[in-house]
């Protein structure tokens, strides 16, 4: 099998930077030299050894060899913590028939942090983009808590083979994967400008029933975002926009595609993102339920979810027209 060079992936260009559920700033990206020495600096001082299935290797000395091994036979991502190292490993080993084997491992201070699912997701796109048409994983039947992390992240048991084999189908996301963000946005997006009142904001929150609004100005250029959150307090409902509202926004390009809006949705927890043009201008919103509506082949009106900052649209006549 002839796969595409990992140099033309995401993330060798752009590594993945994200906070893990205790605050703290994690960076995936591919594994290089330098980092070699502190990915085995990891795998010793992994607690136990064994821990599953026989490996790390409990004796130093194979358990380096082991790693050299796997090193030099996978696709390596490593998460990097600022203060800790290399702190988890994903390895991807290409196998007969367009699919890869993938092999998750977390140290174990930082468990139970949300950095496995992270690693997980930037493997799955990494498969995706270098042209594996199936990932598999194997875990424990009795490990039902791992299992249904990799559930929530798209794989299935093995309809045949190993009991623990669980198998994730790119094929079936090649489509949706690939659109961009501009063919199932919402282009009606609510916004506001920074001069208006935050009693103005108050009402367009409880009359459009949305719970955030692009701030735009008068050239229609993303500023920042207005959240509920932000007017909680009876003080602010004296000010303008422009005092409370949040200068700091994640936003996307209108040609990013429709998997790394689906990786910032989940790694962030934002439920909408705008999405702007090369001059930063508001072209629309895109948000879980345009998403969710996509991938049911949704073509009729949708009202806006609560917090998406989403006006109800009519259906474009074909994808790509809501612009």
């Amino acid at each position: 099998m002839s796969i595409r060079p990992v140099s033309d992936s995401t993330i060798y260009r752009f590594p993945h930077a994200f906070i893990s559920k205790k605050g703290e700033p994690i960076v995936v990206t591919l594994l290089d030299e330098p980092r070699r020495h502190r990915l085995i600096e990891m795998y010793l001082a992994f607690q136990p050894r064994p821990s599953f299935s026989g490996l790390p290797p409990a004796d130093d000395q194979a358990c380096t060899k082991w790693v050299e091994s796997m090193i030099g036979r996978a696709i390596n991502l490593v998460a990097l913590s600022f203060d800790k190292g290399v702190v988890a490993h994903e390895a991807l080993f290409p196998m007969e028939g367009q699919t890869c084997e993938m092999l998750d491992v977390v140290a174990a201070s930082v468990q139970d942090c949300g950095i496995g699912s992270e690693l997980a997701r930037c493997g799955m796109q990494l498969a995706y983009e270098l042209g594996f048409e199936k990932v598999l994983v194997s875990i424990e039947v009795a490990n039902a808590r791992a299992r249904h992390v990799y559930r929530k992240c798209g794989f299935e048991d093995a309809s045949e083979g190993d009991p623990e084999d669980m198998v994730l189908d790119l094929r079936a996301h090649r489509r949706a994967m690939s659109v961009c963000a501009a063919d199932i946005m919402n282009a009606r997006a609510v916004t506001i400008h920074p001069d208006q009142p935050c009693r103005q904001a108050l009402e367009t929150f409880v009359t459009r029933h949305v719970g955030t609004l692009p701030v735009v100005d008068g050239e229609r250029r993303l500023v920042g975002i207005l959240s509920t959150s932000d007017l909680l307090l009876p003080s602010k409902l004296a000010k303008r926009v422009r005092d409370v509202f949040t200068r700091q926004v994640v936003s996307v390009r209108e040609d990013v595609l429709v998997a790394k809006v689906v990786r910032l949705l989940q790694s962030t927890g934002l439920r909408c993102i705008p999405v702007v043009d090369r001059e930063m201008k508001l072209v629309g919103v895109i948000g879980r339920q345009d998403v969710l509506a996509y991938y049911a082949g949704q073509d009729r009106p949708r009202p806006a979810a609560p917090a998406t900052g989403l006006a109800p649209q009519e259906p474009p006549s074909a994808p790509g027209t809501q612009r």
